[in-house]
């Protein structure tokens, strides 16, 4: 029986791609060529993984699966201080992480969205507004013609 190389305990917390969905996961232990990885769903056997942390990607086959975790085999050296590193400065850091290499571009969206539609909000309250107005200004002169008319000729 081959002998394994040994593994070092860890508890990272990672972003796992498995086809087009990914989950939050927690590679429990490691070497240089496999993970423990506990995962909600837990992909199946055989199934390719993209596991990312920090700047680091991993990509891995799963070797093993159960109802919570899975052992994968990953395609490169791993170097566990890395991960550890990343870890680390996360943990230590006030303000989140961004773990994508470029910025989720839904927030810009979103944020320029909602001010398309409150400018469009306003302008509709403003026309609205003046349409009033204009309306208000029109009847108060209609009501007031008749008794000016009647005071101008008294006077004059």
């Amino acid at each position: 029986m081959k002998n394994r190389e040994p593994r070092r305990k860890v508890m990272i917390e990672a972003r796992v791609r498995c086809g087009a969905t990914w989950s939050d996961a927690c590679i429990l232990n490691m070497s240089s060529r496999g993970m423990l990885i506990q995962a909600q769903p837990t992909p199946s056997r055989g199934s390719y993984l993209e596991i990312r942390r920090g700047s680091q990607v991993v990509v891995a086959r799963v070797v093993w699966s159960n109802a919570i975790r899975c052992g994968v085999r990953t395609q490169d050296i791993v170097s566990a201080e890395q991960l550890i590193r990343d870890h680390a400065r996360s943990a230590k850091s006030a303000t989140p992480v961004e773990r994508r290499r470029e910025p989720r571009l839904v927030a810009t969206r979103h944020d320029a969205s909602r001010f398309r539609s409150r400018a469009i909000e306003f302008g509709t309250f403003a026309l609205l507004g003046a349409g009033v107005a204009i309306f208000a200004t029109s009847l108060v002169g209609e009501l007031l013609a008749t008794p000016l008319e009647a005071v101008r000729q008294a006077l004059g």
